[in-house]
């Protein structure tokens, strides 16, 4: 060990000159003076109701630190071991080795510690400058959100995340500079390694031989409360690079070329084989994608909730019919909810006071959050077995950008070849996606989920088919689609699961398989609910017939031809859940149709004198449904107050605007720096009235005629040509 850190204290000497340590402390520092510096001379919009958030943590985390990794780190690391390498080069190192009283190995070993070391300090600088420099802007821009919050483990298991993942580029690029002589090859496979990621980013997938692939894995998961473990498959892949090219930079380095170091005589010819068939044999192992395992036959989902609002309680329910599954009481801001109730895989939510997760999950699963929320927001961290199924809900879809273009801009109209050349060659490298996918700690999907994600792909790339046909012909048969592309897809969904049949796409494109083509250029709607009429009786035909039922009432304008229809048709319905479904349905439609009654809102001033709705009558109400921690609507406030000083002229048009804020004194305290000439108002149940309403986002812009009835449910936003269109047409000239 002595004559180690002699080796490295002489390499480190070495490396005075060649001013690496100042390379490393500005390479460091670059993105977080790009990032900070030009926002300290401009104004910062503050957004009320934002989450609190560590300034230190922002700064340091997301798109930075990928960018930093990705990118400045690793032209630091080829730079350095270069400059390292090429002092060795320039002074004929090699030749020179058995001159030296140290061992070749700690001269090989000194190199790439002070290597290390040098990245240490590219790192340190990085979060260095990020911290001073998020303190700085702290004072300049203040904000209530913003927290001098310094999370110490964060921060250490951040850094090590990062020192850990460069081990086997170092390694590399080392080995790299030792063997070639000149800067230009070192840096071309350095350049080539960065490629390749680039690569990997663009078709989602890493290349297993890949060395340099371990800064794409950490580019996909840079946030350490997102993994089941903090060290996590891109370290222990670095840890396999940095053994394998420790070896062979040190072999080829003492022993002065590849021959002499591995195939000189037959016995370094075997040993040498034998490496590479262990190497390869621990590489496969490494990159195989870890199955899913059950842990278990219930389900145990706790976690911890971190917010300024009153949460007693966490809620699961299914999705499909919001059925309540189980509650867990929040204690100490913690909640634990396990069931032994054997629960199918399906898409269930979990609940806290007004929002939602989504969660995809089964029995023998386990999820534990760390969940950040406020009336405004909420940000969510989780751990899981089943995690690469959320991940790849949350971040993947059935179709690529180029193919999602096509659909958008109705490029190929005209063009069913390259239409349908376009959609086969995305159906094949989604279905590839999909085949290999694994998220950033090499956790696959469960293979339940795969299937189910394989066959809803297929429906809905023959739901895209479809829609092609109706917006160019079903008659002519140059538009039809390539048989073996269809039969593909149609071999995918012969067994749909569970999860499959009652999904919307599926439904939709079963009620096209109802139909010819005579059918669909003729009346489909009438002539789909003879068809499902004529099915047997089962939750098929209730699924079906619910599914076309809802949409054509949604497209009904006529109220009296609407509730007929439902009239004739809820009868045949034998599922008491979809029932239920289509009368709630129903009553959404009917409720907010133009010419329903609109309730007579009991509202409060800022005086807290009470003041309906009704107060108004006469007049055409435009009405702004808004809240102070939303940001949206406190930017279109202006464009509401200039629309109302635009028509006050008009006697029969009068503008007022109602606070949907449940703590009403941040309403009143909003009012004494942010004056109006539109009458304000409180709604004292705003949550029921919400709710009743299916109102999910605000802004909302509501119309209500001069008898109290709904005009315009949901008008345009004021800034947009068709809300003065409308508001011409209303006003007395």
């Amino acid at each position: 060990m002595k004559k180690l850190m002699t080796a490295i204290n002489i390499e480190w000497l070495k490396t005075k000159g060649l001013g690496l340590s100042y390379i490393a402390v500005i390479l460091g520092a670059l993105i977080p003076l790009l990032g900070f510096v030009p926002g300290f001379f401009m104004s910062e919009m503050v957004v009320e109701g934002k989450l609190p958030y560590s300034v230190f943590e922002d700064a340091i985390g997301g798109d930075a630190i990928k960018s930093f990794t990705f990118f400045i780190l690793l032209l630091f690391i080829i730079i350095a071991a270069n400059r390292i390498a090429q002092t060795d080069h320039k002074n004929n190192g090699w030749q020179l080795m058995e001159t030296q009283p140290l061992s070749r190995f700690n001269l090989y070993f000194s190199k790439y510690i002070v290597l290390l070391l040098l990245s240490f300090i590219c790192v340190a600088s990085y979060f260095g400058f990020n911290i001073v420099l998020a303190v700085a802007d702290y004072y300049i821009h203040p904000d209530p959100a913003k927290q001098l919050h310094f999370d110490t483990l964060w921060m250490i298991q951040t850094f090590v995340r990062i020192c850990m993942t460069l081990l086997g580029i170092a390694a590399l690029q080392l080995c790299i500079s030792v063997i070639f002589p000149g800067f230009i090859w070192s840096f071309l496979i350095g350049v080539l390694g960065l490629a390749s990621n680039i690569t990997s980013l663009v078709q989602k997938k890493s290349f297993f031989f890949n060395p340099y692939s371990s800064l794409y894995e950490f580019w996909k998961a840079p946030e350490v409360r997102n993994l089941n473990n903090f060290i996590s498959h891109s370290e222990y892949m670095s840890l396999f690079w940095t053994v394998v090219f420790l070896t062979l930079g040190y072999f080829w380095y003492s022993r002065k070329g590849f021959k002499n170091a591995f195939l000189k005589n037959k016995k370094r010819i075997f040993i040498s084989a034998a490496s590479l068939i262990i190497g390869a044999g621990f590489l496969y192992l490494f990159q195989k994608p870890k199955a899913y395992q059950s842990d278990g036959r219930g389900i145990t989902i706790k976690g911890k909730l971190e917010t300024d609002l009153k949460i007693d309680s966490v809620h699961v329910y299914s999705k499909e019919f919001h059925k309540k599954i189980g509650s867990a009481a929040v204690k100490n801001n913690m909640f634990s909810w396990v069931t032994t109730q054997p629960l199918p895989l399906d898409e269930y939510i979990l609940q806290m006071g007004n929002k939602k997760l989504d969660i995809v999950m089964g029995s023998g699963d386990w999820f534990d959050y760390e969940i950040k929320l406020n009336g405004t927001e909420m940000i969510s961290y989780v751990k899981s077995n089943r995690k690469a199924d959320q991940v790849y809900k949350n971040t993947e879809s059935s179709f690529g950008n180029e193919f999602a273009y096509t659909l958008e801009r109705q490029n190929y109209n005209n063009d069913p070849k390259t239409f349908y050349e376009t959609a086969e060659s995305d159906w094949k490298d989604n279905k590839r996606i999909l085949d290999h996918f694994a998220d950033a700690e090499n956790n696959a999907l469960s293979e339940d989920y795969k299937v189910y994600r394989k066959q809803l792909m297929a429906i809905e790339y023959l739901n895209e088919i479809n829609n092609y046909r109706k917006m160019t012909s079903w008659n002519d048969p140059k538009f039809a689609a390539p048989p073996s592309f269809v039969k593909e897809l149609n071999e995918n969904i012969q067994k749909p699961g569970p999860l499959l049949s009652k999904n919307d796409n599926y439904l939709q494109y079963k009620l096209d398989q109802l139909l010819s083509d005579k059918d669909q250029v003729s009346n489909p709607d009438s002539i789909l609910f003879i068809k499902i009429g004529k099915m047997a009786k089962g939750i098929s035909r209730d699924q079906l017939l619910t599914k076309h039922l809802s949409k054509t009432m949604e497209l009904q304008t006529d109220s009296l031809t609407r509730n007929k229809l439902f009239a004739t048709e809820i009868s045949n319905i034998s599922n008491n859940d979809y029932k239920a479904m289509l009368y709630a349905k129903i009553e959404e439609i009917n409720r907010s149709q133009k010419g329903s009654v609109f309730p007579d809102l009991i509202l409060l001033n800022n005086q807290d004198k009470k003041s309906p709705l009704s107060k108004y009558k006469g007049k055409y109400v435009v009405i702004d449904f808004w809240a102070t921690w939303c940001g949206p609507c406190k930017q279109i406030r202006p464009v509401f107050e200039t629309r109302s000083h635009q028509y006050r002229y008009a006697d029969n048009i009068q503008f007022i605007s109602i606070s949907l804020d449940q703590d009403k004194s941040k309403w009143q305290n909003y009012l004494k720096t942010k004056t109006s000439n539109v009458p304000q108002y409180w709604l004292t149940d705003a949550q029921q009235f919400m709710n009743k309403y299916k109102i999910q986002s605000i802004p909302r812009f509501i119309i209500v005629d001069p008898e109290g009835k709904i005009f315009n449910f949901n008008t345009p936003f004021p800034d947009e040509d068709n809300f003065i269109e409308i508001l011409d047409k209303l006003k007395k000239y």
